[in-house]
């Protein structure tokens, strides 16, 4: 699924969300794939390509939370 972030609190609430979540989780762009829940390389990955990045998640229902929680906006929220 891809992801759009537009303010650093919304990687950092991207990040939080999926730090509670017991599977993997990554960010892709191109050949760069980081930890999902590392907001060093979250920021990173955002700083190289923000506007291309694609949200991994091993778990099945846990890709459904994630899904859910971007669909709703959940990472732009206060």
């Amino acid at each position: 699924m891809k992801a759009k972030f537009s303010k650093i609190t919304d990687v950092n609430n991207f990040v939080n969300f999926v730090s509670k979540l017991k599977g993997k989780v990554y960010l892709k762009s191109e050949e760069i794939k980081v930890n999902a829940k590392s907001i060093i390389g979250a920021m990173y990955i955002l700083q190289e390509h923000p506007d291309d990045i694609i949200v991994e998640v091993e778990d099945p229902q846990e890709q459904k939370l994630v899904l859910n929680f971007l669909i709703e906006g959940g990472h732009i929220k206060k």
